[in-house]
């Protein structure tokens, strides 16, 4: 489902989507005219929707289906202003890249990851990576919601979705942490859990690469990651990786711990440490952990 809504925080015009994005019209008097929520698929259209149809849905037919289930107006490539394609609702025309399709999905979710730490976790082993760090963050004190293609989590409720996630997939399920109290966000880089430029317009806290048991060559690097899905290296943001500290800390919480588990804590240890968390507490949390299990 690929659609903005209830989570939704902010309402856009389209005069503010004409002026934000330079998109084109043949409704110069619709200005006013308020659009509630995204919609790139027809099952997620509601009434107050912008629908952005993708090229298979770039039909009369989907247009009128759109317009019955309440889309306020649509966004169409310009390549469609010649097409004959018609609505009573008003025609929005433009090519928006990644970029700006992420900023659009931001502006209209509220920009919900300026609400929260988010880390993100790249790398083949994202998944066991960021379980292990969601759990740090958990134990630290932290609500924490968690973006995975096996499971997305906000607190503990289990989110349903549909993989992998594009731009408004993904600022819809950050909005939908802000709403239940989440302080802190995990979300897996990879290809099954995101599409490409998925990141567009998510501030990120911390990064880091995930190991794996394969040769480190064959896995791309941190940085190629962080482009392929548009998350952007930013004044705030920290790159983390393991240390002999990080590893000594993991070692001492618990030394039976097998190999890869092992750097997965370290991993985990070092991206808190680089969001701020004191040594102390740390290691507090780590024998209150030890004490429970």
């Amino acid at each position: 489902m690929s659609a903005l809504s209830e989570a939704s925080t902010e309402h856009l015009t389209i005069a503010d989507l004409r002026e934000r994005y330079g998109l084109t019209t043949n409704a110069k008097f619709a200005g006013k005219v308020t659009v509630t929520s995204i919609a790139d698929d027809l099952k997620s259209v509601m009434p107050g929707a912008l629908f952005i149809p993708k090229p298979e849905d770039l039909t009369a037919d989907a247009i009128a289906q759109a317009e019955a289930k309440g889309a306020y107006a649509m966004l169409l490539p310009t390549s469609a202003q010649d097409t004959g394609l018609e609505a009573s609702v008003p025609m929005l025309y433009g090519d928006l890249s990644a970029e700006e399709m992420g900023r659009l999905a931001s502006d209209m979710a509220g920009h919900p990851s300026n609400s929260v730490a988010v880390f993100l976790v790249a790398g083949e082993d994202s998944v066991e990576q960021g379980a292990d760090l969601a759990e740090l963050l958990h134990v630290l004190g932290n609500p924490v919601g968690q973006i995975g293609y096996r499971h997305s989590v906000s607190l503990e409720r289990h989110l349903v979705e549909e993989y992998p996630l594009n731009a408004l997939d993904v600022q819809r399920i950050l909005a939908v942490f802000v709403e239940d109290g989440a302080s802190a966000v995990v979300i897996g880089a990879d290809d099954r859990t995101l599409a490409p430029g998925a990141l567009e317009s998510v501030i990120t806290d911390v990064c880091a690469l995930g190991e794996s048991e394969a040769d480190d060559d064959a896995q791309p690097s941190l940085k190629e990651t962080m482009e392929r899905y548009g998350a952007k290296l930013r004044e705030r943001t920290h790159l983390a990786h393991r240390t002999a500290e990080s590893d000594d800390m993991a070692h001492h919480y618990d030394g039976q711990l097998d190999p890869a588990s092992s750097r997965r804590l370290s991993l985990a240890i070092a991206m808190v440490m680089k969001a701020g968390v004191r040594k102390g507490n740390i290691k507090s949390a780590l024998r209150v952990s030890k004490e429970m299990s």
